[in-house]
């Protein structure tokens, strides 16, 4: 199954940010890798991410697609940089999938994130069974709030598995990450 996002992706040298909002500084995120199974290169494109007006970040997968009796991954590593005097923490996860799925058949999605050089902020698995044809979407927050250092640009790094059980003809395509609008404060 291949499956079309209809969206306009970034190449990994853009950067963007969102519209500043009252009572909250500006980030600004710029997709610096990705890379597995899941985002191969030379897809086109296999990723972009961005901030939308709500201050969330979504990051867009171009052709994340796993067949039933495989898995596939996807690391994407984010720069995101704000005013230097704030520092913020993402409160949760939000995966956006299609699933084909016949009775009998599962699709697993492990989600990991983190800042590079600190402890995981976000690590976490879910799994849905069949029969299914739908979206499918899960949420994840972190047990405990991990902050970004304040006044640095940070790198963020989210990891994507996505594993389908029994036959081939069960499918999945995971079309979106998206980390919630962060809560702020100043340092």
């Amino acid at each position: 199954m291949a499956m079309v996002v209809g969206v306009s992706l970034l190449v990994p040298s853009a950067s963007t940010a969102a519209g500043k909002a009252e009572g909250r500084p500006d980030l600004t995120v710029k997709l610096l890798s990705a890379n597995g199974s899941g985002c191969p290169r030379g897809s086109a494109p296999p990723v972009g991410a961005n901030v939308l007006p709500t201050g969330a970040v979504a990051v867009r997968y171009g052709n994340f697609v796993v067949s039933g009796g495989d898995y596939r991954t996807c690391v994407v590593v984010v720069n995101m940089a704000t005013t230097a005097d704030w520092t913020y923490t993402i409160p949760s996860v939000e995966n956006r999938m299609w699933v084909e799925l016949d009775a009998g058949g599962t699709v697993r999605l492990g989600t990991s994130m983190w800042f590079t050089g600190f402890a995981w902020t976000v690590k976490d698995a879910k799994q849905v069974a069949g029969p299914l044809s739908n979206y499918w979407s899960t949420s994840t927050a972190p047990e405990r709030p991990t902050w970004a250092p304040c006044g640095q640009s940070v790198n963020l790094a989210i990891a994507e598995t996505v594993r389908v059980a029994e036959a081939s003809s069960n499918t999945a395509s995971l079309i979106t990450t998206t980390l919630d609008p962060p809560t702020w404060r100043r340092c």
